[in-house]
């Protein structure tokens, strides 16, 4: 659907959010690489970026495609399709397939395909796209439950334990690179993100499930979503602190990092409503209504990538908590960040500063510009 004709659909009457849908739509389109496809991939792909990205990404390509699925689902369908072909014989699949078709292995991403599949899929029926991708992510499941899996709760890992980068390779795999959370250890904590996404995951895999008449398979996976929901709200909710938190998982001492990932159980809707009102106090109080990567009350909060500016991705995850509980620090969540978009003309931007609002690092990015359109249209 051509942009125009898409933006009529969409019915948005306010001038600010008109201005921003279309922007995000040229900055998904304008890195859609090529028309044609890389030579090394049949398909169309979308790339993160033109500013220090020369290739597809893993949890991109899942935000990519449920992102452009809104107006071109043949598109999204070939977004996913051209990552899932180099999935690895065990399930893992990589970070990142580069132009010059290294694949860069060894780690994943958050699991976030079936999510995305769930999303194309609504839109246009395709049953015949659910059969080719089914297997692809039951693999990638038992990835997941056979090699980042402890006590019932999941964490983040990575290939190669000897080698001097491999702490590095974690905190890749987790998406949150230098976060402010990875300081005192990654491998050792169940990642609160991280299990909500799995619940995300076993969610999506009963649907597709049942509606491919895998009936056994559907409760299966729903059987695994409600021991993995008990067990967050048993482990990962600190009743002394009043919020979720990444938890070591041989101590089961919470972290004291407090970081939109700690909203996650408000997004899958698993919270108690006075949980959710303790973490809404905690958005206005710590995160001044700007939802940074780290609370402004941390001593560690800077500039650095992860380690305090806004990326919209894990932003709106938390703002859609709190919306999903009927609270109004969402909106306001909501306002200031596109807010910060709009006012920055230069660009979508990979990450913005969490206290002027410029937007920082690539001036193009997709993934931003996907949750744009999601916090003005799924809101």
């Amino acid at each position: 659907m051509k942009k125009n004709e898409w933006i009529t659909e969409t019915g948005i009457t306010n001038e600010r959010d008109k201005e921003l849908v279309s922007r995000a739509y040229d900055t998904i389109m304008a890195n859609v690489y090529p028309d044609e496809g890389y030579l090394w991939c049949p398909y169309r792909c979308i790339t993160p970026g033109q500013i220090n990205f020369d290739g597809i990404w893993n949890w991109d390509s899942a935000f990519h495609a449920a992102g452009v699925s809104r107006w071109d689902t043949e598109l999204a369908k070939e977004s996913v399709l051209g990552f899932l072909q180099f999935q690895r014989e065990d399930g893992l699949l990589p970070d990142c397939i580069l132009e010059d078709n290294t694949v860069i292995t060894g780690y994943g991403k958050p699991p976030l395909f079936a999510w995305a599949v769930e999303r194309i899929y609504k839109r246009d029926n395709d049953i015949e796209f659910l059969k080719k991708v089914y297997p692809s992510l039951v693999k990638n499941e038992e990835f997941w439950s056979q090699n980042r899996y402890y006590e019932g709760l999941f964490f983040y890992d990575a290939d190669d334990k000897d080698t001097d980068d491999y702490l590095l390779r974690v905190k890749y795999e987790s998406g949150w690179d230098n976060s402010v959370r990875w300081d005192k250890g990654i491998t050792e904590y169940w990642a609160i993100d991280l299990n909500c996404f799995m619940v995300m995951f076993y969610r999506s895999l009963s649907f597709i499930a049942k509606e491919l008449g895998y009936d056994e398979d559907s409760q299966k996976w729903n059987t695994k979503e409600t021991a993995l929901v008990s067990l967050i709200n048993r482990e990962m909710w600190d009743c002394e602190k009043g919020y979720y938190a990444d938890v070591n998982k041989f101590t089961k001492e919470s972290s004291d990092v407090l970081s939109p990932a700690s909203f996650m159980p408000l997004y899958i809707s698993i919270a108690s409503s006075e949980q959710a009102k303790a973490m809404d106090k905690i958005a206005r109080e710590r995160f001044k209504c700007k939802m940074p990567t780290v609370s402004f009350d941390n001593s560690e909060y800077s500039n650095d990538y992860w380690r305090g500016p806004t990326w919209l991705n894990v932003a709106y995850f938390a703002a859609k908590g709190l919306k999903n509980y009927d609270l109004k620090t969402a909106d306001e969540i909501k306002e200031s960040i596109l807010n910060m978009c709009y006012e920055d003309k230069r660009g979508i931007f990979e990450n913005y500063d969490s206290i002027t609002g410029k937007g920082l690092c690539c001036d193009h990015f997709s993934w931003s510009s996907v949750f744009v359109i999601e916090f003005i249209l799924n809101w």
